[in-house]
C-alpha cells in the first residue's frame, strides 16, 4: 500500500544518506600537561658579569666563566629588557606577589619587619599554583618576611622550603650577615666570637641538623636533588631557587678561588669565584631535570632581583684565614670579602644596586627548557618584562586564574601581572607591558625613562669594561 510504500522509501533514504555520512571524529586528545616550572633569582648578578653579555660588549672574557648559562640563553630565550626593582625585598616580593613594588613595598625589610615585606592577604604564587595540582618548593633566600606563620614559605603556599629569611647570611655558620663593613679585619663569624643569630629554616623552624655542614650552596643543591629524585614527574613541578650567590659577604670554596687567581682585586676574584660556581650548581640542577625525565616538559626562567653592586671597598677583603677551615666555621676557607658592597660590574648599564639608573633595575634575565617552543630558540626579546609578569604568566600557564580574591575581599591593590607567554612562545612580538612605576620618582616608559633633575648617588656611576677603572672618584668608588 501507498503507506508501506513511504515506509520503505524514507528507510532506503536514511540508509544512503548515513552510507554516505562522514565517519565521527575522533575524541579531541587530551590538553597537554602544564609545564614543570624552575624559577632561579640570582642574587646582585651583573649585568656585564656573564659570559653570553661579555661577547656582545666585546671586552675581555678572560675573568668570565659562565658556560654553562651561556648554553641555557643560546637555546633559550634572552631578554633584554627584564625589570626588577633596584633591591632585594622588593624584587622578590613582586615575584610572589605578581605586584609592582609600589604596591607591595619599595624598601628592604627585615625578617621581622612589621608589615611582613607582603600584605598577610595577599595570594602568592606558589598558592596559586597549588590550586592547578602543582607541588611546590622553594630554596635559598626568602628576604619577603617571617612576621607571622602566613609570611613564610609555608605560609605562602610552599609544600616544602630550606631557607635563610634575612638579606644576607654566612656561607658555613649561616650566621645572619649584619650588613657590609668597614676596614675589619677579622671575620665577624669567627668562632671565638660569634654572636649573630642563626638564619637556617627547614620548613617551619630551625635547621638545626643542617647547620654548619657546609658551604650553604651545596645544602641547597642537595635539598635540590632530594626534591627532584622523589618527584613524580607527572605531577607538574614548581621549584623556586633562590641562590645567595654573588651577594655579600663573599665566599667560595677554595678550589673556586684558585681558577681565579689571575685576578688582582680580591672582591673581584671572590665575585667570579662565585659566579662560576652558580654556573656549575645550575648544570647540576638542569641535568638532573633531564635526568629524571623532567627537562622536556620544563620552562626554566632565570632572572636577577637587581642589578651588582659597585660601592667602594671600605677596605680590603680577609685573605689571613687560611684554607683547612671546618664546615662549621667561615674561617678558614680561603678569602672573604664583607668590607663595602663592591666587585661587579654592569657595563655598559649606567650604576647599580640601589641605584636609579638601568645598571639598577635593567637584569641578566632568560627563559630555557623543553618548554620552549623550537621556533624561538636562540631569540633575544626587546620587549619590556617586569619580574612581577611571571606570575601572570605562570597562572595562565597552569590553566588558573592570577585574580587574588583573598586580595580582593580586603581592598588590597589587584594583580599588576601581564601574561607574557604570547610573547614569549613567538605568537606576539611586542610586550603588553609599556611603562613601569618603578618607585614614586622613577618611571619607565617604552624607551624613556624619568629620573628627577640633579639625582646623584653613589651607585650612579659610569663603569667601564674593564674591572676597576684607572680612575675614582673622590669617595674611592669604580667609575
Amino acid at each position: 500500500n501507498m503507506f508501506g510504500l513511504l515506509i520503505l522509501s524514507f528507510t532506503i533514504g536514511t540508509i544512503a544518506a548515513a552510507a554516505q555520512a562522514p565517519p565521527p571524529s575522533p575524541p579531541s586528545p587530551p590538553p597537554p600537561p602544564p609545564p614543570h616550572i624552575l624559577f632561579i633569582f640570582v642574587d646582585d648578578f651583573g649585568w656585564n658579569d656573564v659570559g653570553y653579555h661579555r661577547k656582545e660588549s666585546n671586552s675581555s672574557a678572560k675573568e668570565i666563566s659562565t658556560p654553562h648559562l651561556d648554553s641555557l640563553v643560546a637555546t633559550g630565550v634572552e631578554f633584554n629588557r627584564h625589570y626588577v626593582h633596584m633591591t632585594c625585598t622588593p624584587s622578590r616580593s613582586s615575584f610572589q606577589s605578581g605586584r609592582l613594588p609600589v604596591h607591595v613595598t619599595t624598601k628592604l625589610s627585615g625578617p621581622c619587619d612589621k608589615n611582613g615585606a607582603i600584605p598577610r592577604n595577599m595570594t602568592g604564587i606558589a598558592q596559586q599554583l597549588k590550586k592547578a595540582g602543582y607541588s611546590t618548593h622553594q630554596v635559598g633566600k626568602w628576604d619577603v618576611g617571617m612576621v607571622t606563620p602566613k609570611h613564610t614559605p609555608k605560609g605562602r603556599g610552599y609544600d616544602t622550603s630550606l631557607s635563610y629569611f634575612g638579606h644576607g647570611n654566612w656561607g658555613w655558620t649561616e650566621v645572619e650577615w649584619g650588613g657590609s663593613e668597614n676596614h675589619r679585619d677579622t671575620f665577624p663569624t669567627d668562632p671565638s666570637n660569634v654572636k649573630g643569630i642563626v638564619d637556617f629554616w627547614n620548613d617551619d623552624h630551625p635547621a638545626s641538623k643542617m647547620n654548619g655542614t657546609g658551604y650553604e650552596e651545596i645544602l641547597f643543591r642537595e635539598r635540590i636533588q632530594k626534591i627532584l629524585q622523589s618527584h613524580d614527574k607527572n605531577t607538574p613541578l614548581f621549584l623556586n631557587y633562590d641562590s645567595k650567590i654573588a651577594h655579600y659577604p663573599l665566599q667560595a670554596p677554595i678550589e673556586y678561588q684558585e681558577k681565579f687567581s689571575f685576578i688582582v682585586e680580591d672582591n673581584r676574584r671572590m665575585y667570579h669565584a662565585m659566579i662560576n660556581f652558580l654556573d656549575d650548581q645550575i648544570k647540576n640542577i638542569t641535568e638532573s631535570f633531564k635526568e629524571y625525565g623532567l627537562w622536556e616538559n620544563t620552562l626554566m626562567i632565570l632572572s636577577s632581583d637587581n642589578g651588582g653592586y659597585v660601592k667602594s671597598f671600605k677596605g680590603g677583603c680577609n685573605t689571613t684565614s687560611g684554607t683547612d677551615g671546618t664546615d662549621n666555621e667561615d674561617v678558614g676557607h680561603g678569602t672573604g670579602c664583607f668590607n663595602g658592597e663592591a666587585g661587579a660590574n654592569n657595563w655598559p648599564l649606567r650604576g647599580g644596586k640601589y641605584s636609579m639608573w638601568e645598571g639598577g633595575i635593567r637584569v641578566n634575565a632568560f627563559a630555557s627548557g623543553g618548554y620552549l617552543p623550537d621556533s624561538v630558540r636562540g631569540s633575544k626579546l626587546e620587549g619590556m618584562i617586569h619580574v612581577a609578569d611571571w606570575y601572570g604568566t605562570l597562572c595562565e600557564l597552569a590553566g588558573v586564574s592570577p585574580y587574588d580574591e583573598e586580595a580582593a575581599a580586603s581592598n588590597l591593590p589587584p594583580v599588576d601581572s601581564f601574561n607574557m607567554w604570547p610573547m614569549l612562545s613567538g605568537v606576539n612580538v611586542t610586550s603588553p607591558r609599556e611603562t613601569i612605576l618603578v618607585q614614586k620618582d622613577l618611571i619607565v616608559h617604552n624607551q624613556w625613562k624619568y629620573v628627577p633633575h640633579g639625582t646623584v648617588m653613589i651607585e650612579s656611576e659610569r663603569g667601564g669594561p674593564v674591572y676597576p677603572n684607572m680612575t675614582t672618584d673622590s669617595t674611592g668608588d669604580w667609575i
